[in-house]
């Protein structure tokens, strides 16, 4: 047999610690190797946890090592790379796993040295089924994993193959060694003084003879690589004591990536395994190999922010950029390049996860604050170019609305109108003393009447017009209205509207509201009951769905990893509490219900008796359920006024499908999951838990009846109760005392007001990914406005051609000139599918994950470009323009 040694440190940037705290070691940590790896050749080499962050933060308070550092790197001393920062799996998008990569190769090559050619994930809460699809996407062939997996599930060493057939040769660490067994089974018993000879004979040979048993060919890792771990001097001379005692091992001081040659080499003669690894640990003697699953639902607040900051870069900075350089502009990308390097910063999992100190989490605002900044700033330069923007009183009746998606798009929309105090034509829709109401009409440049609904008005407000400069310029004493508007909006471009003063009034004959509390689009019909509790009609199939949002909520002794239900647990549910039904906007195009409760909750958990207290705190629900012309979803908006700690709280809706699967998204896949734990299980070290992750879209489905949750911005935590009506419930969130290293401290506890958005989809027969998706962008997306000079003509600067994949990415491309598009199929045969330019295309090609090219594609006569997506793969386009 081989063994690899391979040394390095796990670094978590922030955890138990705040990050400024563990830069302070990890300079310590860094001016260490580099001294030892100068001082000492025996000492061959050691990694830096696959991340090349660490030598952004290194560089940052000691700038003057640069070249010493880099000597190391590039002579495959150091190593690092290919990721910028090792992130979770679960909480991230498809494409923030893609930027991540190509950040982590860029800060590698910009410092003259090549990342490591290895997919390290030593440490995540399981693992995706696409990660083998990403990996293969930059050239790397070969991995490692640990949780999720477990001795009884998976060999030492296997084909991990991904949903397009791809293929990853991985290392699975030891159960009970995890990402470092050579500290465990060797280092640490010398630390506690044993004797070397003794510990090489009761510790460390059981451990190599059980990696002969489950290894599947002769080959090993002995990693060495525990958090936050330093060099040790003493290694050379333990290698050499090993290979005395071990005549038959080929002990080599190697590094991770020629591992992965060895272990790529022999790839024919290893099994293969498919899909997510999400095993929970079966055994208490398996040292901290715990799944994690909870994590999910800490810090809700933290997912919220992640989210839309994702969205606003991929969904409208990204797509803007690349228009405003059609439209002859010239965007500075390095913001876009900053802006991700702040959102990225947030992704390991000690971070998005919510499960650290509270130092930690209050850093992270910043970086989404700064994200945000950055995105929201990039995305008005492109408007105030190629929308021609105005800050002018005079030109507040041109007003301008985009769409980023590559799809027209009909759907109902909120717009905010500025109106000026003097508008010449209002009107009070009563003898006298009602409300005064200025009457307008909305109209394209044609004179085509836009259908309007006023939501509300602010009067006399101040507000920030974007001007030509794509600066905010104040104005005030205005009155703003609120509208929803059925609009008609090209793909990846914009429409105009005129606001025309009107001597006619504003009234509608007809409305969605059916009933005092029964609304109807002709696809779905929605009747409330008094308690508040929804039964939803599919109309087409007739299917029915009662009992919808039902709270529930029940104690949580854990903290921000693990959901810890009470054994003697109070769960309340809705049904019988305070609750007071309104309809809030009604109209032909929405009516939105407002339904109020008061939950009568106990405080807190009572922790000498581990139960929840006696006491009562009143915590205030509000949903707001529309149902809008030609959707064929509800679309909700929660808010939750949060007074009470240790609590989860979520929402119920029974299915009425027949399932034994739940399906959910997760980055670049599609999943089908179980819903009976096994019976088995009971007995296993960590609990099974009926809750699953998603990032974006869940739920159930039978024949020719389902029921799915699209939640664009989180939460991401979802069941399906193994009940007779097979409830879907959705975690809202959990609130927790408990962090790492302390007695307890109040940001998990989330005493504040918190939002959360999802749709409500029934449908018939099998649901389609592709449209699951779309709904979910259009929810992303929204629209954005802004007043301009002259009223344009309808633009579109690209759009998709087929619309059988989903568009994942539309941005500049990162390094050269041109754009990029990417294209994701998650159906289960290939698919052709393509854009169309506004502008005759130069060159087109189809690359990798990396943007780095591969081959090139023919341009069609009429300038579309054209791709195969292989079934549930990935294509991406790289094009330049005349």
């Amino acid at each position: 047999m081989k063994a690899f040694y391979c040394p390095g440190s796990h670094w978590d940037r922030e955890w138990y610690e705040p990050f400024q705290t563990f830069r302070m070691w990890l300079v310590d940590l860094i001016d260490e190797a580099m001294d030892l790896l100068e001082s000492n050749p025996e000492y061959r080499c050691f990694h830096l946890d696959g991340q090349a962050v660490v030598l952004e933060d290194y560089l940052e308070i000691r700038p003057e090592r640069r070249d010493r550092l880099a000597k190391l790197l590039q002579e495959g001393r150091l190593l690092a790379g290919p990721w910028y920062d090792l992130p979770d799996e679960w909480l991230i998008s498809s494409e923030s796993y893609v930027r991540n990569l190509m950040m982590g190769m860029r800060v590698c090559r910009d410092m003259g040295f090549e990342p490591m050619r290895f997919a390290y994930t030593p440490d995540q809460f399981g693992h995706i089924a696409a990660l083998p699809m990403i990996m293969a996407g930059f050239g790397l062939k070969a991995g490692i994993c640990w949780r999720g997996t477990q001795d009884e599930t998976h060999p030492a060493i296997f084909n991990w193959i991904g949903p397009d057939g791809s293929r990853m040769v991985t290392f699975r660490l030891k159960d009970s060694g995890g990402y470092a067994p050579f500290l465990f089974f060797l280092r640490n018993p010398l630390r506690e003084g044993r004797d070397r000879e003794e510990t090489i004979e009761q510790v460390f040979r059981p451990y190599m003879e059980g990696e002969k048993e489950r290894s599947p060919i002769p080959l090993t890792l002995m990693l060495d690589a525990n958090d936050h771990e330093r060099v040790d001097l003493a290694v050379p001379a333990l290698l050499d004591a090993l290979r005395e005692r071990f005549p038959d091992v080929d002990i080599t001081w190697g590094s991770l990536e020629e591992l992965g040659e060895e272990m790529a080499a022999q790839a024919d003669n290893l099994p293969e395994y498919r899909g997510e690894l999400r095993a929970p640990c079966r055994n208490p003697d398996r040292r901290y190999q715990y799944l994690i699953v909870h994590t999910l639902s800490s810090r809700y607040p933290l997912k919220r922010r992640n989210g839309q900051c994702q969205a606003l870069l991929e969904r409208w900075a990204e797509p803007c950029a690349l228009f405003d350089q059609l439209a002859e502009g010239k965007p500075i990308l390095s913001y876009l390049n900053l802006a991700w390097k702040y959102l990225l910063r947030n992704h390991p999992h000690d971070s998005i996860c919510g499960c650290s100190i509270d130092q930690v989490h209050r850093d992270m605002a910043y970086r989404f604050d700064q994200a945000e900044l950055l995105g929201d700033n990039g995305v008005n330069r492109a408007f105030a170019h190629y929308g021609q923007a105005s800050a002018e009183t005079a030109h507040l009746g041109n007003v301008v609305v985009h769409n980023p998606l590559p799809y027209a798009r009909k759907e109902i929309v909120d717009l905010r109108l500025v109106f000026p105090p003097d508008w010449p034509h209002r009107y009070a829709d009563g003898l006298s003393t009602a409300e005064p109401v200025n009457r307008f009409h909305l109209a394209k440049k044609d004179g085509t009447a836009v259908p309007y609904q006023i939501r509300g008005i602010e009067r006399g407000q101040e507000s920030k017009r974007l001007d030509e400069h794509a600066r905010g310029i104040i104005r005030g004493g205005e009155d703003i209205y609120g509208l929803a508007v059925e609009l008609d909006l090209p793909p990846c471009g914009f429409t105009a509207l005129r606001v025309e003063p009107t001597t006619e009034a504003n009234r509608h004959t007809s409305s969605l509201l059916k009933a005092p509390l029964t609304a109807d689009n002709g696809l779905i019909r929605l009747r409330l009951s008094q308690d508040g509790l929804g039964k939803l009609t599919h109309v087409d199939s007739g299917n029915v769905y009662e009992g919808l949002f039902l709270y529930e909520d029940g104690g949580d002794a854990g903290d921000g990893w693990t959901y810890g239900k009470p054994v003697s647990d109070l769960v309340f549910k809705t049904s019988g509490t305070q609750c007071t039904t309104a309809v809030e906007e009604e109209g032909p195009l929405r009516t939105t219900f407002r339904v109020e409760r008061i939950l009568e909750l106990p405080p807190d958990i009572n922790w000498s008796r581990f139960r929840r207290s006696g006491a009562r705190s009143p915590l205030r629900i509000v949903d707001h359920i529309s149902i809008e012309k030609g959707a064929p979803f509800l679309r909700v908006k929660t808010e939750v006024q949060n007074t009470c700690k240790d609590h989860r709280l979520r929402v119920l809706f029974p299915s009425g499908v027949e399932s034994h699967q739940s399906f959910a998204d997760s980055p670049f896949a599609v999943v089908e999951r179980p819903i009976n734990i096994p019976e088995e299980a009971a007995g296993w070290h960590e609990r099974t838990n009926p809750e699953k992750p998603m990032s974006t879209f869940c739920g159930v489905q039978s024949g020719e009846r389902g029921l799915a949750l699209l939640a664009p911005f989180g939460p991401h935590e979802y069941a399906v109760l193994d009940d007779e009506p097979r409830t879907l419930a959705l975690t809202l969130f959990r609130s927790t005392r408990k962090t790492v290293g302390t007695s307890g401290e109040p940001g998990g506890q989330l005493l504040e007001d918190m939002v959360f958005d999802y749709l409500v989809y029934p449908f018939a027969g099998k649901a389609d990914p592709v449209k699951l998706s779309r709904y979910v962008a259009m929810a992303q997306a929204g629209v954005r406005m802004h007043v301009t000079r002259d009223l344009p003509d309808d633009h579109s600067f690209l759009r998709q051609v087929s619309g059988e994949a989903v568009v994942t990415a539309i941005k500049p491309s990162a390094e050269r000139e041109g754009g990029i598009i990417r294209l994701w199929n998650p159906s289960d045969h290939e698919v052709r599918d393509g854009i169309h330019l506004n502008r005759p295309i130069d060159r087109v090609s189809r690359c990798n994950l990396n943007e780095e090219n591969l081959e090139t594609l023919t341009i069609e006569a009429d300038g579309t470009i054209m791709i195969t997506v292989p079934a549930r793969g990935i294509a991406t386009i790289h094009f330049t323009w005349e």
